[in-house]
């Protein structure tokens, strides 16, 4: 249950990048959320890169001039998805 509720969440980041706009506009966070989902998407993944991997999303997404409101919806997702890992034992 825990597994499909993270990839809830992700999918969620993921639909939130999308709105951004065409992925080549945003073709760094685009990239970092990639690896994000493929660490994830088999079930086997590591807490510490799932985590890193959000912080450099989040990091990544400062490079852009993305509106309060999104960028606020983005942090809150990207969030969850480390506390969704974190919880995981």
């Amino acid at each position: 249950m825990a597994g499909k509720s993270l990839m809830a969440k992700v999918k969620e980041v993921r639909e939130l990048v999308d709105s951004l706009g065409p992925a080549v506009g945003f073709r760094k966070l685009q990239g970092v959320l990639n690896a994000l989902e493929m660490q994830i998407e088999d079930g086997n993944y590591q807490r510490r890169a799932v985590t890193r991997l959000c912080e450099a999303l989040l990091a990544t997404a400062e490079l852009y001039d993305i509106p309060e409101r999104l960028a606020g919806q983005l942090a809150d997702a990207t969030c969850a998805v480390v506390t969704l890992v974190a919880d995981r034992r």
